[in-house]
């Protein structure tokens, strides 16, 4: 197989280490996955003395400014710092690329798929000190029955989600690896078997993991589900549709030494393309008469 090299850059500023079991034969990707798997207990922490605080709902500037806190020192500016002085510009590091992936995947998301879970699942947003709303005005009711009926999007949200989506999509091509290498000796056709059932696994788990570990009481009077027991048995298979795309495609995401560094282009197209699938297949699950959540709506 030919060998094709980073071109943007000198080739030795990128270093491969094959063998590892767990973390990315791309040594700036690695790095950057311990650095972001550090980041999961403090997310939970930080989660923690957010809600028991109250401080969910506090008015626009905390309620932005709290979601930011969550994902922009740890996520952004301290690889920055700590990775100042590495031969790539920060620019062309994995973790910024990462980044720049996660924020058009949330906008996506966030914009149009969140009223895909006011509707068919049954989640609500309550933020009655909060005004800046930001979400799409022609899917859901109208924009003053959505208010009533708690389905709108704060933009603080969009923030929460970044700092969301990077555990998600951190941890998860790190088992995903793990569980693949265990048929490293196997055909192609059994590591490429591996792989999807390591992905639907770890699909499910994080679906019905955010529901589980989120929806806790503090939390419960500015986000809700209907029906949290329907959500939780039926409500993490329509969510795993989500982590089914997403997670493999990030998993590619300046994976291998023969592979081209994604570009800018890539980094907007691919996740565009994935909030477009999952769109779709959303759209089957109704359309198919699969069920959705029971109840008001």
């Amino acid at each position: 197989m030919q060998d094709r090299r980073y071109e943007d850059v000198p080739a030795e500023t990128r270093t491969f280490s094959e063998g590892r079991k767990w973390l990315s034969p791309n040594d700036d990707k690695a790095w950057a996955e311990k650095l972001y798997l550090v980041f999961i207990p403090i997310f939970f922490g930080y989660n923690a003395v957010i809600q028991n605080m109250g401080w969910l709902d506090a008015g626009n500037f905390w309620h932005t400014t709290q979601n930011l806190l969550m994902w922009v020192p740890y996520c952004v500016v301290l690889p920055m710092i700590l990775r100042r002085n590495h031969p790539l510009p920060y620019h062309q590091q994995w973790w910024f690329k990462f980044q720049v992936y996660l924020f058009v995947l949330v906008f996506w998301l966030t914009f149009f798929h969140t009223e895909y879970f006011f509707e068919a699942l049954g989640m609500r947003y309550r933020f009655p000190d909060v005004s800046w709303y930001f979400d799409s005005a022609y899917l859901g009711p109208d924009q003053a029955t959505a208010l009533e009926t708690f389905q709108r999007i704060p933009i603080g949200m969009y923030l929460n989600t970044m700092a969301f989506f990077t555990v998600y999509h951190v941890a998860s091509p790190v088992v995903i690896r793990r569980l693949s290498n265990l048929a490293g000796g196997g055909s192609a056709a059994v590591r490429r078997a591996a792989f999807f059932v390591a992905v639907a696994i770890t699909a499910l788990f994080f679906a019905w993991a955010e529901t589980f570990f989120y929806m806790t009481a503090p939390a419960h009077d500015n986000v809700w589900y209907i029906d949290l027991p329907w959500m939780l048995k039926i409500g993490s298979w329509f969510y795993m549709i989500y982590f089914v795309f997403t997670f493999p495609n990030v998993f590619g995401l300046d994976e291998r030494r023969e592979q081209q560094p994604w570009s800018y282009y890539r980094l907007v197209i691919e996740p565009t393309a994935m909030a477009l699938f999952i769109l779709f297949v959303l759209d089957l699950w109704v359309l198919v008469g699969l069920p959705t959540v029971p109840g008001p709506g």
